[in-house]
């Protein structure tokens, strides 16, 4: 692995607590937990993390994820509204959002875990999911890329983003439980919040 489930889960639970902060939806922020979870590897770890975006399908638990626009010729694509965000570090994919899966709709049913899998055992395509915990990601460059130059224009984003990274903290090192973050009406305490994790996929 290339952080401990500790620290995922407080790298998860510091993305989720400023989303829910800013009245986001944490089940419909992945680009949220892509970007600022490649932030926080990069100060915290100083590996080389990107955010990547596109299709995206896992199997969990028998349950099949996808992330993806059907087109008219049949195919899925993720370059369209239904797209994903995950990040790519040395080798290894990770997913910051995972642990929200169960939100993302209306009676699923998937346990909140960690997902953090080796690149190198993504299955060959979207028909080969077959056990759980398979994965696998399209990235889609040009939408991807599209997507993110829009929503980085927005000041906030880069602020969030350091204030993620400042708030985090490695294990066992203590974390605080709040952390103050301002806005127009003046100072705002901010609680650490998220769904327990139950094991990794």
């Amino acid at each position: 692995m290339l952080i401990k489930q500790t620290d995922y889960h407080r790298i998860y639970r510091v993305i989720n607590s400023l989303i829910l902060n800013e009245n986001g939806n944490p089940a419909h922020a992945c680009m949220y937990f892509a970007t600022f979870g490649s932030f926080i590897l990069e100060q915290h770890y100083k590996v080389k993390a990107t955010p990547k975006g596109g299709l995206a399908a896992y199997n969990l638990d028998g349950t099949t994820i996808l992330f993806a626009d059907h087109r008219d010729d049949g195919y899925v694509t993720g370059a369209g509204e239904n797209f994903h965000c995950w990040v790519e570090a040395e080798g290894w994919a990770i997913d910051f959002m995972a642990p929200a899966f169960s939100e993302t709709a209306a009676g699923l049913q998937v346990p909140s875990k960690m997902f953090q899998r080796p690149l190198s055992s993504m299955a060959t395509s979207i028909n080969g999911l077959n056990r759980s915990g398979d994965f696998f990601y399209l990235s889609e460059a040009d939408a991807t890329a599209a997507r993110f130059k829009d929503w980085h224009k927005f000041a906030m984003i880069g602020d969030l983003a350091s204030i993620a990274a400042t708030w985090f903290r490695k294990s066992p090192k203590s974390m605080a439980a709040a952390i103050s973050v301002g806005n127009q009406s003046g100072p705002k305490s901010v609680p650490l919040v998220g769904n327990p994790l139950v094991g990794s996929w």
